[in-house]
């Protein structure tokens, strides 16, 4: 694990990980974004109430972002299952085909007569 210093909200804090120092930066600037945004929004806010409200913020956007996840991961999985089902059913016919071309006149598989 890696130590990487980051600075939110003017605070420089000390964060041990295994993420790239270049991904914990951007992780740092999209908390100090939200909470610049909050504090736009609210300029009397004290630090803690800024900081609370940028991590309701981001909590309630990963959310969100993991409901939409979960469901199109059930929607993938439904449409997968049609479509093996639709396999199968297609392999079932090749070979109902492929058993009734065997059954065929005996002059069709007969080789050249002698």
């Amino acid at each position: 694990m890696k130590s990487h210093t980051v600075e939110i909200a003017g605070q420089k804090y000390s964060i041990r990980s295994d993420a790239t120092e270049a991904h914990m930066r951007r992780v740092a600037d999209l908390v100090n974004a939200r909470v610049k945004a909050v504090r736009g929004a609210w300029p009397a806010a004290p630090a803690a109430q800024a900081l609370a409200l940028a991590a309701l913020q981001l909590a309630d956007e990963f959310c969100e972002l993991e409901d939409h996840v979960v469901r199109e991961r059930r929607e993938t999985a439904a449409e997968l299952r049609r479509v093996v089902g639709s396999l199968a059913e297609g392999a079932a016919a090749a070979e109902h085909w492929v058993a009734a071309a065997g059954e065929g006149p005996e002059s069709t598989h007969a080789g050249p007569e002698r």
